[in-house]
């Protein structure tokens, strides 16, 4: 499929990679322009400014959701802020590569680095642990020791956060089976979790999370 072919209308999820960091901007399309292999895409703004998605090394995907088919990706696609005849100030993203399938399971992980206690299974006991990173369906916890925990055992992970940029503190308490055990060259044990249901206000929690993130790299 080629960016020619999608239509007004559709949601689109901008992917942005920052050498190890993936983060993930949602819009939707405004406007196709035929033949131009360019897209027309609402703005995403934080504290009523537009987030510029340019800068040194930085590499921008598209997801497209359509509504009778499989989301397609588009890669390394180029994007810049236009305003409008009206003064809106939007994205236009261009591409002349073809797109490819792409699996929401495997959803871009926001990095967390935060500290916690886990329970493991029916024991009640706490054990020390950082929270790495999450996504909208799952989270991975790193530990000093070996939690002996076996593949769909039950994590419970508390996720305290206070984010500067918002003044918002965030509280959410995540219920996962464990789909991925790891020991890492460190010593240390990563355990990847897949949530065992939707998190209220965790979405919103990750875009503000992952705006803070691209602003301050755009501002160093």
């Amino acid at each position: 499929m080629q960016i020619d072919d999608l239509t007004a209308g559709l949601s689109l999820s901008f992917l942005i990679n920052l050498n190890t960091e993936q983060l993930q901007f949602e819009s939707k399309i405004l406007e196709v322009y035929p033949r131009r292999h360019t897209l027309l895409a609402q703005g995403v703004f934080t504290d009523d400014k537009i987030i510029s998605f340019r800068g040194k090394g930085l590499i921008v995907d598209l997801i497209v959701t359509l509504s009778e088919d499989k989301p397609q990706l588009f890669k390394n696609v180029t994007t810049n802020v236009v305003k409008l005849s009206d003064g809106t100030l939007c994205y236009t993203v261009s591409s002349i590569a073809g797109s490819k399938t792409y699996n929401r399971r495997q959803s871009y992980r926001c990095y967390v680095g935060i500290e916690t206690a886990v329970q493991c299974g029916l024991n009640r006991a706490a054990h020390d642990a950082i929270i790495k990173d999450i996504s909208y369906n799952g989270f991975s916890v790193v530990s000093k020791e070996d939690l002996k925990l076996e593949v769909n055992q039950t994590v419970h992970a508390v996720l305290n956060d206070h984010m500067d940029e918002t003044a918002e503190n965030f509280n959410f308490h995540l219920y996962g089976l464990v789909a991925r055990i790891q020991e890492l060259e460190n010593g240390l044990f990563l355990y990847g979790c897949r949530l065992n249901n939707p998190v209220p206000g965790l979405e919103q929690y990750i875009i503000k999370k992952e705006r803070a993130v691209l602003r301050k790299r755009q501002s160093s």
